[in-house]
């Protein structure tokens, strides 16, 4: 049996151009211009939504992870952003909440404010007194040293890097700490603590105003009960119904009762939750610039080979040539260029991302950013979804480009 090959004809006439091309011509300059900027266009639009996509969930990631999504205390509390007041009847909110919501998660916290004594010098800060119940180890992430492993006994505390530089505090160490459990007190009351943990947040609001101890501390402090609390957090693991739950929340009977309020998570941080949200319009106004920019480069350089072809373009028409076969040819020269910049762009952008991932070079003020360093998201379907609308766009516009292809006459091509 003979075998028959079917020649690409179109792709045939391209590899020869590709061999034989001058490169004194500017062709090629004007299609290495073009390898550069879809290169650049690429790799600037992988960084801005990676670096974009990667601020946002990390800062959520720490807000969910130092708050709760919903927050139950009295109304004064919410209103000061500080629970120090009892909840009365918290059986009985714990009840309606629990059968409204069988699948959240509740813990219960104290809040009161301390001042916090080393060296000679003071720092007045809110201890943050967390229920046996509270899940300390959501922390680790932001703890440097030893991890948390178990809960935190009546006389150990977690305090921030921050604070430890300023009172030159160590791990391990003994301090001292002031309460004033009543407002006629002239003698405060004096408790001895051990550092347990230091963490950092990279959140300058949390960081230079709490530290994190036992509940059943405070309650020995301020003579309360075992079951008395100032705060009710609850969490959800479906963050998209957060809004709801609050709602549902806030007309149960015994909230009013009580006089107590509602507040979640985005509401009490909504210019950090508004300002995460402008990131999806800069990363829109930066790829589309970028994409754009890289596609017009491309077909610049593809309009300079059609008018150096010409004459070719020309016999080729003469001899039968369609539009079909012409576009082809320049397609894949299209292609070519596209590919030439975009794999080396993709490969750069993963090895630049791996390495500041790892050893966080690029750094960033935890003041103005709530992160010490730039991160990188490394999501292959983003990356996929980059490469696929634009490969895909820039053919679309190659292929209306090459519609003026047809436009030049065989016979004035060739007696051009």
């Amino acid at each position: 049996m003979i075998k028959v090959s079917i020649l690409n004809l179109p792709f045939f006439i391209y590899n020869k151009l590709k061999l034989s091309r001058d490169k004194s011509n500017i062709s090629s300059r004007i299609i290495k211009i073009a390898i550069i900027s879809v290169f650049l266009g690429v790799f600037v639009s992988l960084c801005s939504i990676s670096i974009g996509k990667g601020l946002q969930i990390s800062i959520k990631d720490k807000l969910y992870s130092l708050n709760p999504d919903l927050v139950v205390s009295k109304y004064e509390n919410n209103l000061r952003g500080i629970a120090t007041e009892k909840i009365n009847n918290i059986d009985e909110v714990d009840f309606q909440i629990r059968d409204a919501h069988p699948d959240l998660k509740i813990e219960y916290l104290i809040e009161k404010p301390t001042l916090i004594s080393n060296n000679n010098s003071f720092e007045s800060l809110i201890f943050k007194g967390v229920g046996s119940e509270y899940d300390l180890q959501k922390l680790n992430k932001f703890i440097t040293n030893s991890k948390i492993s178990d809960k935190l006994s009546n006389n150990e505390i977690m305090i921030s890097g921050l604070t430890a530089d300023k009172l030159n505090i160590e791990e391990g160490e003994d301090i001292i700490l002031y309460f004033q459990t009543s407002n006629n007190q002239k003698i405060p009351n004096v408790r001895s603590y051990s550092v347990k943990h230091i963490f950092d947040s990279d959140f300058p609001d949390f960081d230079d105003n709490y530290l994190i101890g036992s509940a059943q501390s405070l309650q020995s402090i301020f003579k309360w009960g075992s079951n008395d609390y100032s705060t009710i957090e609850i969490s959800s693991d479906n963050k998209a119904k957060i809004f709801d739950i609050e709602s549902s929340i806030r007309e149960l009977p015994s909230l009013e009762k009580n006089n107590l309020s509602i507040i979640s998570i985005m509401t009490k941080y909504e210019n950090i939750f508004s300002w995460v949200s402008i990131f999806d319009f800069n990363i829109i106004v930066i790829t589309v610039l970028m994409v754009f920019i890289a596609i017009i480069s491309v077909t610049i350089s593809i309009f300079t080979l059609i008018f150096e072809r010409v004459k070719m373009i020309g016999i080729l028409s003469s001899l039968g040539a369609n539009e079909a076969l012409l576009s082809k040819i320049f397609i894949y020269q299209g292609i070519d260029i596209i590919l030439k910049g975009m794999i080396p762009a993709n490969i750069v952008f993963i090895i630049i991302s791996i390495i500041q991932n790892e050893f966080k070079l690029i750094k960033l003020n935890p003041n103005d950013y709530y992160m010490d360093s730039i991160p990188f998201l490394i999501d292959p379907l983003l990356i996929f979804l980059l490469n696929f609308i634009f490969v895909l766009m820039t053919i679309i516009i190659l292929s209306f480009t090459f519609v003026s292809v047809v436009k030049f006459s065989p016979i004035r091509n060739l007696n051009s």
